[in-house]
């Protein structure tokens, strides 16, 4: 069974292999369950496709949008009818808590997956509207006039390095050019796991005053070393869709359920989520003022 580093994937038995009837004859094994009845297999349309966590990626992917455009709208409107802090914060910790709850348990991933897109919008909507202020022209609200120095160059710009990352990925799995092996895996699972240990330790750090671990993080910080950092995040969000793309095909393969295609949809947003926020960060420390 290939192993994720994505969260959703990781020790999930509908992706696995079952052991059939077969395979315990081909082991000669037969004898050990006396007894047993051998169940039918799952109709096809019955079963996870790749067609179908296609359509569900597109509608969790539409329900992001609708609330990242709302939550960009209200962080950059003169009289806000709810607070951006509030909309980013609560998406942030909303999106987090729906994660969790589709990872532990993936049965709840028809609801929880769109809720997770939803809440995870409203977060993408606010730190973009954010970084288009802060790295924009200079120019600041302007009570009634509404007047805004925004780089949304910036906005677009990782959108669209996002998307086609995501697609020259999908074209070169697709094709056979891209197929992750044991050592990709490895680097990927290993790589992801240390970079969220060191965001630990860096979060851990600050909140005892020292901010040197963490200045990597700074979206302003155009040192080498930190433009070198974002890079390999991207690197390593990309290498997770990877990693995604291969345990739907193993779903499939499988036929797991076909609900799980609501999970692997939720899988591929949580990476695509990632790998925009890692794209804006580097593009923001790569600006030419």
């Amino acid at each position: 069974m290939f192993r994720s580093s994505n969260p959703a994937f990781t020790h999930n038995s509908a992706f696995a292999p079952a052991q059939t009837w077969d395979d315990l004859e081909s082991q000669g094994r037969s004898g050990d369950l006396p007894g047993l009845s051998v169940p039918a297999r799952a109709a096809p349309s019955a079963t996870m496709t790749v067609q179908g966590t296609v359509n569900k990626t597109f509608f969790l992917l539409a329900l992001a949008v609708t609330t990242a455009v709302f939550a960009w709208s209200q962080a950059l409107a003169a009289e806000p009818m709810v607070n951006p802090g509030l909309l980013l914060v609560g998406g942030a910790i909303g999106g987090l808590i729906a994660a969790l709850v589709c990872c532990l348990a993936p049965k709840t991933a028809p609801v929880a997956a769109p809720m997770y897109a939803l809440l995870e919008g409203l977060f993408l909507g606010a730190i973009s509207a954010f970084y288009a202020q802060r790295f924009g022209s200079g120019a600041s609200l302007q009570g009634g006039s509404g007047a805004v120095g925004l780089n949304t160059g910036l906005i677009f710009n990782a959108m669209l390095l996002t998307f086609g990352i995501l697609g020259g990925l999908l074209v070169g799995y697709s094709t056979g050019l891209v197929r992750p092996g044991p050592i990709f895996r490895n680097i990927v699972v290993t790589g992801t796991i240390g970079v969220c240990a060191y965001g630990l330790i860096a979060m851990i750090a600050a909140m005892f005053g020292s901010f040197s671990l963490a200045s990597v993080y700074d979206p302003s910080n155009g040192g080498m070393l930190s433009v070198g950092f974002s890079l390999l995040l991207v690197g390593l969000a990309s290498g997770n869709l990877v990693m995604d793309f291969e345990f739907i095909h193993a779903g499939v393969k499988n036929g797991a359920p076909r609900r799980m295609e609501w999970f692997g949809a939720f899988g591929l947003m949580v990476s695509l989520v990632w790998l925009y926020l890692e794209v804006l960060r580097l593009l923001a420390k790569l600006r030419r003022d």
